[in-house]
């Protein structure tokens, strides 16, 4: 992990109990995330139904009423993530005072969300204008409640880029440690991001010595690329990660792991490639960021329905599979770190001029169509 970063816990959703809604939901996500914003939006259908993506009204609807020149739609857009904002505040103030947590979370859990100096929105929801728009509301809303001493900050990576990115940032240290041993000022990290929709690689330039990544044409990443992953009709029969399958289904579900497992190997040659074409040599260290709990031994314990039978007590290894598979196509020796995605995302948004001073802690809220987060700390 980075010697300026260090992480204090993750949380994937929070229990806010007693707070008032229009409807009885039960968690944070159910109140501020993409997809809580979708829900919204779809219950203003004349109003939004000229905005859908892919037929659908989703949160996305929102965005692109915002930014349309249909006066009414984007009023309405602003109506929304001023609710949705107001859901934030009261999520964050809950959270900053050590409440909105889980019944299995101990104390020590529960304290790491408590006081935070700064909090970081990302995700898709914080993306461009439409995140621009949510933070400024958060920012008031926060400041009439008596937090204006709370920083809130827009994600600089909302996107793919900061699961690759946050990757490599948790095994810098790693990679910095075997470019000095090969005499190498300069040495190219390689980080994936496992999302829903697709699964994303980024080639980096570390500097072994400051420990730091480089910047190249006003960019953290000299090459990116991104593949699909299957469709989600494919994975219908895994929406519940407790249901028991029968044979067929199994066989099916570690089909679908293997696919995924080769499109992540397929990407890693391509940024190898790419990193040859300009003369620069790769760390064998490896960074996956993924959603779930994840071992430093590389099993993930918990995962979601598009990663069918990824979980340790599937008896799959996600790293120690991966390196098998990168070794068949020619790349052996190489070494899997996984982290999750959410952690992930969160400490590339610190690492990047979030935080200013020493023992500053955040907290990041990825807010994509779920939500994830993570809090922190800022070491040096």
């Amino acid at each position: 992990m980075s010697q300026d970063l260090k992480t204090l816990g993750d949380g994937q959703i929070w229990d806010l109990k007693g707070v008032s809604t229009h409807a009885p939901l039960e968690t944070f996500e159910d109140l501020f995330s993409g997809r809580a914003l979708g829900r919204m939006a779809r219950e203003k259908r004349k109003v939004f139904s000229a905005f859908k993506e892919k037929g659908k009204i989703t949160g996305l609807s929102v965005t692109k009423a915002l930014l349309s020149k249909n006066l009414k739609a984007k009023n309405t857009a602003k109506v929304l993530l001023e609710e949705l904002a107001k859901n934030a505040v009261r999520g964050i103030e809950i959270l900053s005072q050590g409440g909105g947590f889980k019944e299995n979370w101990t104390e020590k859990e529960r304290n790491y969300w408590k006081n935070p100096d700064l909090v970081i929105i990302g995700g898709g929801v914080s993306k461009a204008e439409t995140g621009r728009f949510l933070v400024s509301c958060i920012r008031r809303y926060l400041s009439q409640n008596g937090f204006s001493r709370l920083q809130i900050r827009q994600a600089k990576f909302p996107g793919k880029e900061a699961g690759f990115l946050g990757a490599v940032i948790n095994i810098i240290q790693l990679i910095c440690s075997a470019a000095k041993k090969r005499g190498l000022k300069v040495i190219g990290g390689i980080g994936i991001d496992l999302g829903r929709e697709e699964i994303g690689v980024g080639l980096l330039a570390v500097n072994s010595s400051s420990g730091k990544i480089l910047k190249h044409k006003n960019q953290y990443w000299l090459f990116r690329s991104a593949t699909r992953t299957p469709k989600r009709k494919y994975l219908k029969n895994f929406s519940d990660t407790r249901l028991g399958y029968t044979q067929k289904e199994e066989k099916r579900g570690k089909r679908i792991r293997l696919i995924i497992l080769e499109q992540i190997a397929d990407l890693i040659l391509k940024a190898q490639r790419q990193a040859q074409k300009i003369g620069l040599a790769c760390s064998k260290d490896l960074g996956v960021a993924v959603p779930g709990t994840t071992l430093p031994s590389g099993f993930i314990l918990n995962s979601t329905d598009y990663l069918p039978f990824f979980r340790k007590k599937d008896g799959f290894n996600f790293a120690r599979s991966l390196e098998k598979i990168l070794a068949q196509k020619h790349l052996p020796g190489q070494k899997v770190h996984i982290v999750n995605d959410g952690i992930a995302a969160g400490m590339a948004n610190a690492y990047f001029n979030h935080l200013k001073t020493r023992q500053q802690k955040f907290a990041f809220l990825g807010v994509g169509s779920g939500l994830g987060g993570c809090v922190g700390i800022r070491r040096l």
